[in-house]
C-alpha cells in the first residue's frame, strides 16, 4: 500500500507542466477540473503535480507515493524536452505505480512513426520513413514528382512534436522548394533545393527521423478526433479547418483560419461508422501490430483522421490517419470522464 493511502483511498497525481514560479493547478484549471472533481467524488485522493526539469529531484521522491499518475505534458513545452520525465516515469512504474501514458506506449504509437508502421491498414496510405539523411537527400524531392494526383505535395513530419510544430507542407515551385510550417501557415517560404536540404539536415544530426506523408485532399472536409479510453471510443471532436487547410485545392488559395473544435459524446450519430470501425477492427489491429495489451493502453488518448469523402458509404475509404496523440490530450469531451474514472478503478 502506498504511503498515505488506505484500503478505500487511492492517491492519483495529475501531472501538468509548470516552471519554478508557476501557480498552475490541475484541480482548478478548466481543462482538468471536471475530471479531478469526478475522481474525488469516486473516493480518490487527487493532487496536482507540476513537471519541470528543475523539479526532477522532488518528483523522484514524490511520484512513487501515488497509486496512479496521469500526465498532460507535450513532447516539448516552452523549449523543455520531456525525455527526463519519461525516464523518471519508467522508474516510477517499475515500483508499481500505474502510469498513463507509459513512455513505452508513447514510443510505440505516440510518435509520427505510427503513420509508417500502420500504412498498410485501411486508414493508412502513401507514407515514407527517412531514418538517415543520405536516403532523404536522394529520394524526398524526387518523390514529389510522383504525386500528380495531389498537386505534387508532401507533408513532412518530425518524429515528435505537438500543436503543429515540426509539420511542414512541401511542394515544388519551378526548380525551388516551398516550405509552409503548420504553426504559421501564412509565412510561406520559397528556398533553393540546397537551402532546403541544409535546413533539414540538422534534424538528422541529432538522431531524428522524418516521416513523409501524401497530401490529403480530404483536409478541406475538416478533421474528426476520436477520444479513447483503453480500446473504447469515449467521445469525438470535429474541427472544420485545421492547420495548412486552404479554401480550395488550389495552391494559390489563401489558408483558412484554424477553427474551434466542437465536442460530442461517444453516441453521436455522425460518427457511429467510425466508432464501429475503431472498436471492432482498427484498434485491435493497432494493438496486435505493436504488441500492446489493452490494460496498458492510456486512460485517455486520441486518433485524428482526415475525412476523405463525407458522402461515401464505403467506410474503408472514408478516413485517413493524420496522427495519434497519447502524451498530452487536452481538452477532451465530458463524456470521457466516467470512462476514465471507471477504467482507473478497474485497473487499480
Amino acid at each position: 500500500m502506498k504511503a498515505g493511502s488506505t484500503a478505500s483511498t487511492k492517491l492519483v497525481a495529475l501531472v501538468i507542466f509548470g516552471d519554478e514560479n508557476s501557480t498552475r493547478n490541475a484541480l482548478t484549471e478548466d481543462n482538468y477540473k471536471p475530471l479531478a472533481d469526478a475522481l474525488i467524488e469516486n473516493g480518490f485522493s487527487v493532487e496536482s503535480v507540476l513537471f519541470h526539469d528543475t523539479r526532477l529531484k522532488q518528483l523522484e521522491q514524490k511520484l512513487p507515493e501515488f497509486n496512479a499518475i496521469m500526465i498532460w505534458v507535450d513532447p516539448i513545452v516552452q523549449g523543455v524536452d520531456r525525455r527526463s520525465l519519461d525516464e523518471l516515469l519508467i522508474r516510477v512504474s517499475q515500483k508499481g505505480v500505474l502510469v498513463s501514458t507509459h513512455p513505452d506506449i508513447i514510443q510505440k504509437i505516440g510518435t509520427k512513426i505510427v503513420l509508417h508502421s500502420t500504412r498498410e491498414m485501411e486508414w493508412g496510405g502513401d507514407v515514407e520513413l527517412y531514418s538517415d539523411y543520405e536516403k532523404f537527400e536522394r529520394h524526398f524531392l524526387e518523390s514529389l514528382k510522383y504525386s500528380a494526383d495531389n498537386q505534387n505535395i508532401r507533408i513532412l513530419k518530425k518524429y515528435r512534436g505537438s500543436s503543429g510544430n515540426g509539420v511542414y507542407k512541401i511542394y515544388l515551385v519551378d526548380n525551388n522548394v516551398c516550405i509552409i510550417h503548420a504553426p504559421l501557415p501564412e509565412n510561406k517560404r520559397i528556398v533553393s533545393r540546397d537551402e532546403f536540404y541544409k535546413e533539414f539536415q540538422e534534424y538528422f544530426e541529432t538522431g531524428g527521423m522524418l516521416i513523409s506523408q501524401k497530401w490529403a485532399n480530404g483536409i478541406i472536409n475538416g478533421m474528426v478526433r476520436a477520444y479513447m479510453t483503453g480500446s473504447k471510443v469515449t467521445g469525438f471532436g470535429y474541427q472544420e479547418s485545421i492547420a495548412l487547410c486552404q479554401y480550395t485545392n488550389d495552391l494559390d488559395s489563401p489558408v483558412r483560419p484554424i477553427s474551434k473544435r466542437f465536442y460530442f459524446s461517444e453516441h453521436c450519430g455522425l460518427f457511429q461508422d467510425l466508432r464501429n470501425l475503431l472498436e471492432t477492427k482498427w484498434i485491435p489491429q493497432l494493438l496486435k501490430m505493436h504488441s500492446i495489451s489493452d490494460d496498458t493502453m492510456p486512460l485517455l488518448w486520441d486518433i485524428d483522421l482526415f475525412i476523405n469523402d463525407v458522402n461515401t458509404q464505403d467506410t474503408k475509404k472514408k478516413y485517413t490517419l493524420c496522427e495519434i496523440n497519447v502524451s498530452g490530450v487536452s481538452p477532451f469531451p465530458p463524456s470521457c470522464i466516467n470512462y476514465i474514472v471507471n477504467e482507473l478503478k478497474r485497473r487499480l
